[in-house]
């Protein structure tokens, strides 16, 4: 018989943390989901104080390091407190901690060379849950796409409703790793952890690179099974002021990390974007 065992959940209602809570409620795992706003994450005694009336096993940080989301501070209060507490943290991080080189793979071994603010606050965030917490899980990601929020796939969605031709970059690569993947390699961490020290930093990213102009071929393709858009061709070109809209070619990461400790397998990106799609559209008629 299986032990029971308790999460919270942070950033609930983020596209990860809400796939988080939906795949655990379905599995019937106990929780508590906890949106962004939900705590001051920025005091310790009060997040101690938090966590120590509910009791979980793992705390899951969904809410990803950067100015708006898991600053250095929140990192350091919540690994202190899980640390007083006798508890694990996973936290969700970012391929952000690398800079993105051409048919570059980068592993767990790899040392971080952040070139952007963002990419040095996603190191900074790790140092600090790393000196303070042994039992830790960061996992770095993929560039996310979701079923909510305003995210890349809702922006080429909406250029292929207001325009005719869409000119996209196809030398812009990007590695599109969706959050209900995410989500379940967490919850299947997390299951593992329970029974096992497998703490450290893994990879996680979709089975297959691409770039921005094939993504959206893929994006409009699928889109079209459920509305008529006003887009008529999709052409590649790395000039158009389209691709500003769009972050810049993302580091692939190795994967084979999760893979031998944990035995999780990068999925593909277009079986995920199809359901993705699906339930946006569905959302819509409701």
């Amino acid at each position: 018989m299986k032990t029971p065992f308790h999460l919270v959940i942070l950033g609930a209602d983020n596209p990860v943390g809400r796939a988080v809570t939906e795949q655990a409620q379905a599995k019937e795992i106990s929780l508590h989901a906890i949106h962004s706003t939900d705590w001051d994450l920025t005091d310790v005694a009060k997040v101690q104080a938090r966590l120590k009336e509910l009791a979980p096993q793992f705390v899951i940080n969904c809410i990803l390091p950067n100015e708006a989301g898991t600053t250095v501070h929140i990192a350091s209060v919540l690994s202190q407190s899980c640390a007083a507490l006798n508890m694990a943290l996973i936290q969700l991080s970012s391929n952000d901690v690398f800079a993105y080189q051409d048919g570059e793979i980068f592993s767990e071994n790899d040392e971080p060379e952040p070139k952007t603010e963002s990419g040095k606050q996603v190191l900074a965030v790790e140092t600090a849950i790393r000196s303070s917490l042994e039992r830790h899980i960061l996992l770095r990601v993929g560039w996310l796409f979701s079923s909510q929020g305003h995210d890349e796939v809702s922006k080429l969605l909406e250029l292929a409703q207001n325009n005719e031709h869409l000119k996209l970059s196809d030398s812009k690569f990007l590695c599109p790793t969706s959050a209900c993947d995410i989500a379940a390699v967490l919850l299947a961490i997390v299951n593992q952890c329970r029974y096992s020290s497998l703490w450290g930093t893994y990879h996680y990213c979709s089975a297959e690179a691409t770039t921005l102009f094939k993504f959206a071929e893929v994006v409009v393709a699928e889109a079209r099974q459920y509305e008529d858009l006003i887009v008529e061709d999709i052409v590649a070109d790395a000039s158009s002021e389209m691709n500003g809209l769009f972050a810049e070619s993302t580091p692939k990461l190795a994967t084979k990390k999760l893979l031998y400790t944990f035995g999780i397998k990068p999925k593909p990106w277009r079986q995920a974007l199809s359901r993705i799609l699906k339930k946006r559209y569905l959302a819509k008629k409701q």
